[in-house]
């Protein structure tokens, strides 16, 4: 007997698979890899993340983004600094720079989202997601 939730799994792999080239389109038109431009748009916050919450959130190694943190400093996008609370952690802290290019990757996946997805309710569909992103994230 099928249930609600038999689509789900599908459904979401579609999802994510049309996401990522999406963010893997805009982000090589910055010269970024889909992944350094994720790490960027994760810099926004009030305090700067550590690279061990970078990795966990990016859902890889913290050498894994040693080696995208070191591309994007000789790029002039971000900056390490020592967390003044703790001197062993690290915190990656955009530039100025870094900071433009965060803001125009997002414009550009705002722009694309509105573009392929006319006369969808935008504000339904951003409570659908956002209440997804959390109800997942709370039982990773």
């Amino acid at each position: 007997m099928p249930t609600d939730d038999q689509g789900l799994a599908p459904a979401f792999a579609r999802l994510h698979r049309e996401i990522s080239a999406l963010y893997t389109s805009i982000a090589r038109r910055l010269e970024l890899t889909s992944q350094q431009a994720e790490l960027l748009c994760l810099l926004g916050a009030d305090r700067p993340p550590s690279f061990g919450e970078l990795a966990a959130t990016l859902g890889c190694d913290k050498t894994n983004v040693t080696g995208m943190v070191d591309r994007l400093e000789r790029r002039g996008l971000l900056v390490r600094e020592t967390d003044p609370g703790d001197r062993r952690v690290t915190r990656a802290v955009p530039t100025e720079q870094g900071s433009a290019v965060r803001h125009k990757f997002r414009a550009e996946l705002e722009h694309e989202l509105a573009r392929r997805l006319p006369g969808i309710d935008r504000t339904r569909l951003i409570g659908l997601v956002t209440a997804t992103a959390t109800a997942l994230a709370e039982h990773r």
